[in-house]
């Protein structure tokens, strides 16, 4: 079975984007608009969104969304073959890698060290993180993944993220700090809702 890589793009719109219409997720992300129609026709089945005036998508259920995309995640990650490496996360590494699960935790706060933590890379960005590995480094499981998510990243007290969802699910799936999540989902959720109060980046200007 092919993993759900394109599910989750949709996923990641949601959750950090709305309101957003179907015409946008499958402008942002290129994909198909009669994809993108079925996966949210699904989600809207089954009650994690609903449709307001104007045709956009607000999410009903934000937990509920974040446990279903992180059974999907965990096939996507286990479709993958990431690579262990030691670094020391300082400014080099900014715009190489998206810090995620256990790496973000500690951006957050909330974890002393990064240590077994995920960081995307492109495979671009790859060849030239290698140039930085370190013996004394922290190990983090390292996977070359999509472009589209260096195109959507945010900042994090000076390093980038994947987006606020992606952290989550990937948070669930390496299962470590399952005991921080409901603290870390209500920071999350605040953020995003602070982000549109401040007229933040929105799912139209990315």
């Amino acid at each position: 079975m092919k993993p759900p890589t394109s599910r989750e793009k949709v996923y990641a719109l949601l959750f950090d984007h709305t309101p957003i219409s179907v015409p946008e997720i499958s402008r942002i992300t290129g994909m198909n608009y009669k994809y993108v129609f079925q996966v949210v026709r699904t989600l809207r089945k089954e009650n994690y969104l609903t449709v307001v005036p104007g045709g956009k998508l607000m999410i009903l259920d934000r937990k509920g969304l974040i446990f279903r995309w992180a059974k999907d995640k965990e096939i996507i990650l286990n479709s993958l073959s990431p690579v262990t490496m030691r670094l020391i996360p300082d400014y080099d590494l900014r715009d190489l890698v998206l810090f995620s699960g256990n790496s973000a935790l500690w951006l957050l706060g909330r974890v002393i060290s990064p240590a077994g933590g995920i960081l995307y890379a492109s495979e671009r960005t790859f060849k030239e993180l290698m140039k930085f590995r370190d013996p004394e480094g922290y190990p983090f499981k390292v996977y070359i993944y999509d472009d589209f998510y260096f195109k959507i990243r945010k900042e994090l007290n000076g390093y980038y993220i994947p987006g606020w969802g992606v952290i989550l699910a990937d948070m669930l799936v390496q299962g470590t700090y399952t005991r921080l999540f409901d603290d870390v989902f209500e920071t999350v959720v605040s953020t995003i809702e602070g982000e549109k109060n401040e007229g933040g980046l929105s799912s139209r200007r990315i």
